[in-house]
């Protein structure tokens, strides 16, 4: 998808647009291979349709929108959620997770030790929610997103966050899909949670490594099975 040529749209219109589109596509409300008219996306967000353009070339570069055809015959549709990306991009989390673990398990004890009492906390905040009655999607995977997220910043340089932060939103669709259609599965998730809280606090740089590894690597695996089940195509 070529760069909008047209002048650039108010920055704060542009990220509207963002991240209000990303966010159908997350959550599902814009399915895979569901086409995206640039008008009708403007109509509904209520502003000109150049911000909108230009937040779908971002979400085209990010892998959210893909576009087939050329020149007028161009067409732009939500990219699918396919059993191959799936493992890709949990295995490139995983590794540059694992690195932030591996960090993580080397500090000072005083600052270990927090780190420690923050994810238990959070694996059994994530853990009750999964229990519930009616456990909601949207609060797991925020819990989750906030354990992932303490270890890394404890461990990660200045370069590993960056490529981190610019990598994880793309891993977003796959989380949401996750947790919305394997619920029998959290617990599984928590218990992995829990070899890698573990690891750091024993100071075990290689366990953490792996326990973070292991946890992206199976769950790109139990996800796989539940593409496979949908369809890579399936609207959901």
């Amino acid at each position: 998808m070529s760069a909008p040529r047209l002048a650039a749209p108010r920055r704060e219109f542009v990220a509207e647009a963002y991240e209000r589109l990303r966010d159908l596509i997350v959550r599902g409300q814009l399915g895979p291979g569901m086409r995206l008219s640039e008008t009708e996306l403007a109509e509904r967000f209520g502003m000109s349709r150049t911000p909108v353009r230009t937040a779908m070339y971002l979400l085209n570069q990010e892998g959210y929108v893909e576009v087939t055809g050329e020149g007028r015959q161009q067409r732009l549709s939500v990219a699918p959620l396919t059993q191959e990306d799936a493992s890709e991009i949990f295995g490139i989390v995983g590794e540059i997770e694992g690195l932030a673990a591996q960090r993580a398990a080397k500090l000072a004890p005083v600052r270990r030790t927090a780190l420690v009492a923050e994810l238990r906390a959070l694996n059994v905040a994530m853990r009750e929610a999964a229990t519930k009655r009616l456990p909601s999607p949207a609060d797991i995977i925020r819990i989750d997103n906030e354990f992932h997220r303490a270890y890394v910043e404890a461990g990660a340089g200045r370069r590993t966050l960056g490529v981190f932060r610019s990598l994880k939103p793309q891993a977003d669709r796959f989380i949401h899909l996750y947790y919305t259609t394997l619920t029998t599965e959290i617990i599984v998730s928590t218990q992995e949670h829990d070899l890698i809280v573990a690891a750091i606090e024993a100071g075990d740089a290689p366990a953490a490594l792996r326990a973070v590894q292991t946890n992206w690597r199976n769950a790109a695996v139990r996800l796989r099975k539940s593409i496979s089940a949908l369809g890579e195509r399936g609207i959901w």
